[in-house]
């Protein structure tokens, strides 16, 4: 099994970000590495960083920061991080439930490290 890439999910509110910080296979597994909450404020982005890089243990892997469009309170964490040069996805919320309404009754596999 290879690892293919990282992924950071940011579940984005007025106050805060919920961070979810994953790893994808070659063989579509999903396996959570960590998670953690920081504050939605520019000071907290770079704990942000500072809490990937420290949870990434393997180098050279792309990373890729995902989140849903949430009125205007992903713009600031979106615009930091792409002036950081890290890729940035900004999903639609609308295309994220039908993607997973697709998925319905198909299996998904996550696995969560300790």
């Amino acid at each position: 099994m290879l690892q293919l890439r990282y992924c950071v999910g940011l579940d984005i509110s007025k106050e805060s970000l919920q961070v979810c910080l994953s790893v994808i296979d070659t063989d579509g597994r999903v396996v959570v590495k960590g998670s953690t909450k920081v504050a939605n404020k520019p000071l907290a982005f770079a704990h942000l960083e500072h809490w990937v890089s420290k949870h990434r243990k393997v180098d050279g892997l792309p990373l890729r920061y995902v989140m849903e469009s949430t009125g205007v309170y992903h713009e600031a964490v979106a615009w930091h991080l792409h002036q950081r040069d890290q890729s940035v996805c900004i999903l639609l919320p609308n295309k994220a439930k039908h993607y997973l309404k697709s998925l319905a009754g198909a299996p998904v596999r996550l696995q969560v490290q300790e």
